[in-house]
């Protein structure tokens, strides 16, 4: 658990939760993370030691950890494990794609034994001092602007909640981008090129706050919904992002979509790269499905997105 998440409110979420968390699920020890990067190590040393279902409580940045405690040295660290997902932090767009209610009614689902093949999202970029590191995610890699987004959201408060701290934090960086010129390439064909606000590979539907940023995503299929987006403006582009939380970004002329299992983005600017509103480096960077990689934990009936 990140007890800061959601500006601490994941903390005393949980003092509510810890008796019904613990009537479902029976025997929990609970792990408090303190600093990034806390929960993939909790979760790696978790796993070596046996235990084979992990709870994510926290928001989409403590699920995104958790994710990748999951693996290490590019394998999976235990096949056979399971997470499930308690909401209590400030964005739940991963709750949202997987269509879980909210966190109250979610502690039913802990220990169930519905459990779901996903897909997971790798991403191999590149850190500050030109060496590749890897990342795995559950919904979206953004390159562009929205790793721009995750810098200003990352160093504001989050006492807004997820809707507003996101589309503040894109007005700002919309504000600050200066549109670097990418290279977008699928297949060994270059598909996009020139000045560019930015590229999204999903693998989930919403993202940033409320974004429904991948309509067309499912969690099963193999399958990024890859955007890019060209040199809209900065006029438009505040009106993209509107067309982004309704899902319609993909009607604008100066934007490719496409269905991929990879994708690769190039360019010779400082490009951040942005998994699930987290910063994993620059560009140059390859974005990749890795199908059915981990077992999530689901209601019995759930429709996944």
């Amino acid at each position: 658990m990140n007890p800061q998440s959601g500006n601490r409110r994941a903390e005393r979420q949980w003092l509510d939760l810890e008796g019904p968390v613990r009537e479902a699920c029976g025997d929990v020890t609970l792990f408090r993370t303190a600093e990034p990067g806390d929960a993939t190590r909790l979760v790696r040393s978790a796993l070596r030691d046996g235990y084979d279902r992990i709870i994510s409580a926290g928001g989409d940045g403590t699920h995104y950890e958790v994710v990748n405690g999951f693996f290490e040295k590019d394998s999976p660290i235990n096949p056979e494990a399971s997470i499930a997902i308690l909401p209590i932090g400030t964005a739940s767009d991963f709750r949202k794609t997987l269509r879980l209610p909210k966190p109250a009614d979610s502690v039913v689902y802990l220990g169930g034994t519905t459990v779901y093949a996903m897909d997971v999202g790798k991403v191999t970029s590149t850190d500050e001092h030109g060496e590749t590191m890897v990342r795995y995610f559950n919904t979206a890699v953004h390159i562009g602007l929205g790793g721009l987004v995750g810098e200003h959201v990352n160093r504001r408060s989050k006492a807004l909640g997820g809707f507003m701290t996101f589309y503040v934090g894109v007005i700002t960086a919309l504000m600050a981008y200066t549109w670097p010129k990418m290279r977008v390439t699928v297949d060994g064909k270059v598909v996009k090129e020139g000045k560019m606000l930015e590229v999204i590979a999903a693998n989930g539907e919403f993202d940033g706050g409320g974004m429904h940023v991948a309509p067309h995503a499912r969690l099963d299929d193999g399958l990024l919904e890859m955007y890019a987006m060209g040199n809209i403006g900065r006029l438009g582009s505040f009106a993209n992002s509107l067309r982004i939380y309704k899902g319609t970004h993909d009607q604008h002329e100066e934007v490719i979509y496409l269905r991929t299992p990879s994708v690769r983005v190039d360019s010779d600017e400082r490009v951040i790269v942005s998994p699930d509103g987290e910063l994993a480096g620059f560009l140059p960077a390859t974005v990749e499905i890795v199908p059915k990689a981990v077992r999530m934990v689901v209601g019995e009936g759930t429709p996944i997105g």
